[in-house]
């Protein structure tokens, strides 16, 4: 039974004094075909081919040394493909008789899986669930997710049983639409079509952050406000020691307003702030401008300017950052070589007048106080006398 491209003309050195094959019959399922003849016994076996419509010959597929056979299982086949077969005996010497041929259909592929529905769940989650198949000799399911980068679907779960019908895929990426699609496979390994494509989307992330301000007036504070973004949860500060970053995560606040108790004066920082959705998505770090806080620093020394007379002298004082609330005065006396008189004045006024006596020296500090109580960190001196 050697290649021949003529399905009606026996195969070369055929015997046609041989026995042939009889009521020679294929029964398919999807991915397999049975063959059935009535069994010759007085001859030595069987040869069975199939016929290679991409070469047009004939491919031997069995050889069967035992004539009470009367069944072979074609497998590895292709659903809802023709093919075509034929059987021939042959005896002792190998030699085959007339053959007989016969030609059937696999079955149509499993009918594809059924989405129910596709939904995000929260940040990088969606869930998809569909129906369980109708064939009872599927027992289990390869879900596929389509790579947009590599313009390729793959394969990235496979659920067993065929009552498992829900899948969760997380860490996604926020606000990108993903396409899926399901194969159910049988028992025996046959692929149902796939299903139609099933396209979801993740939750997006919120707008950036806009009008982000940060006081730089505030004693031993920053305060920051911004433009409040519809339906945040809540919003995270991100503060840093320079312009440049590394911003790292600091506080959340319920509120578009936070204000970072920093207890110390003229302390600048910088500040990012994120939005944090009801999905628990996060709107872009990387986008979301920087803003400069700076607590209020300590008042300049005051400007002193002096009328003296004999008896009195008149201190006039002018602030040079406008911050002034009050002066504080404090009078050292001289008492001998070591020894001092201290005395303290406050005042609210632009003057202030003290007497004296012509024969003392005197050594005055002068700091100004501005309204939140903060005093400069320098005096301003004026010694008089000695």
């Amino acid at each position: 039974m050697s290649g021949c491209a003529n399905l009606n003309k026996p195969a070369p050195k055929s015997n046609p004094n041989l026995p042939k094959v009889s009521e020679f019959k294929a029964y398919p399922d999807r991915n397999s075909m049975a063959l059935f003849w009535k069994p010759i016994p007085q001859i030595n076996g069987y040869y069975i081919q199939r016929y290679n419509p991409k070469n047009h010959k004939w491919i031997q597929i069995a050889t069967i040394n035992d004539s009470f056979k009367s069944i072979y299982v074609d497998t590895n086949l292709k659903p809802n493909t023709t093919y075509i077969y034929r059987i021939a005996t042959f005896n002792k010497e190998g030699i085959p008789s007339l053959a007989v041929e016969t030609r059937q259909k696999t079955l149509p592929p499993m009918s594809p899986v059924i989405p129910l529905e596709a939904k995000p769940l929260t940040k990088g989650v969606v869930k998809i669930v569909f129906r369980p198949h109708q064939n009872e000799r599927v027992n289990k399911y390869i879900i596929e997710r389509f790579n947009d980068e590599k313009a390729k679907w793959e394969e990235i779960a496979t659920l067993s049983s065929r009552l498992n019908v829900e899948y969760i895929d997380k860490n996604l990426i926020d606000g990108k639409i993903y396409k899926y699609r399901i194969f159910a496979v049988s028992f025996d390994k046959i692929k149902s079509l796939p299903s139609k494509t099933i396209i979801v989307s993740t939750y997006p992330k919120p707008p950036v952050i806009t009008n982000l301000k940060a006081t730089v007036n505030l004693p031993k504070q920053i305060k920051l406000t911004w433009t409040p973004v519809k339906n945040a949860k809540y919003y995270k500060i991100y503060r840093s020691d320079y312009s440049s970053g590394p911003f790292n995560f600091y506080k959340t606040s319920k509120e578009p307003v936070f204000i970072d108790k920093i207890n110390k004066d003229g302390v600048v920082k910088y500040y990012k702030v994120t939005a944090i959705s009801i999905h628990d998505t996060e709107s872009l770090l990387k986008d979301s401008p920087v803003v400069m806080g700076e607590t209020l620093p300590k008042p300049a020394k005051p400007i002193v300017s002096t009328n003296l007379s004999n008896n009195q002298v008149e201190f006039i004082f002018t602030s040079s950052d406008n911050r002034a609330a009050k002066y504080l005065i404090i009078k050292k006396e001289k008492e001998g070589l070591f020894k001092s008189n201290i005395h303290k004045f406050i005042t609210n006024k632009n003057n202030f007048i003290d007497k004296i006596n012509p024969k003392k020296r005197y050594k005055y500090e002068i700091y100004e106080i501005d309204k939140y109580g903060l005093i400069s960190n320098e005096p301003a001196i004026v010694e008089i006398g000695g």
